[in-house]
């Protein structure tokens, strides 16, 4: 593993007793499949997930042999989530996949900011996943210049806004000409004294 290139992450796996990762791995120098086993020893159903998910993906002291900073950090965390609800309990498989579709839900009327420092920053994650799924760069083939796009809104649920009203503008404008005319007014009243 003298490189980045030299590595193409194949698939992740848990052990729940004791807490362990497998990562799957093609060296792509020699083209052998390889798996590394890590036992997660200090990891318990109270571990912060985000805070150690960082920690193992940004692990400075085995910089050469950290496979997991070629695995985006959302990734990890959805494995340690997995294998946090694992650990107490004996889920199903279903169950297990449907806690983790909660997980990973994004409410687009939750408000973020009443959400704690961990909640919000894997939230953000989602976002960013999500994002670069979306994303449309210049040279793809899909990529369209000044797109005009019109929202209709669904039948019912018709909104008003009132800062946009023709009523309110025009009203508006008459009063500023109204207190430009006064304002005029008081001037030339005061030349003349």
């Amino acid at each position: 593993m003298t490189s980045s290139t030299s590595i193409k992450m194949q698939k992740m796996g848990v052990r729940f007793k004791p807490p362990t990762i497998f990562l799957f791995y093609t060296d792509t120098s020699t083209g052998k499949f390889r798996r590394r086993t890590v036992t997660l020893e200090d990891f318990t159903k109270t571990t912060n997930i985000t805070d150690y998910a960082q920690e193992l993906h940004d692990d400075k002291t085995t910089r050469n042999r950290n496979l997991f900073r070629y695995i985006p950090l959302r990734r990890i965390e959805r494995l340690l989530f997995v294998l946090k609800e694992g650990l107490g309990t004996n889920l199903s498989k279903s169950d297990l996949d449907k806690k983790l579709r909660q997980f990973d839900d994004l409410d687009v009327n939750e408000d973020l900011n009443k959400l704690d420092d961990d909640a919000l920053k894997h939230k953000k994650l989602i976002m960013n996943e999500t994002f670069e799924k979306n994303f449309v760069d210049p040279s793809s083939k899909d990529f369209v210049y000044d797109v005009a796009v019109d929202f209709e809104q669904p039948e019912g649920e018709q909104h008003t806004s009132e800062w946009d009203s023709n009523d309110e503008v025009e009203e508006d404008i008459k009063q500023e000409d109204e207190e430009d005319e006064e304002d005029e007014e008081d001037a030339d009243d005061d030349d003349f004294k």
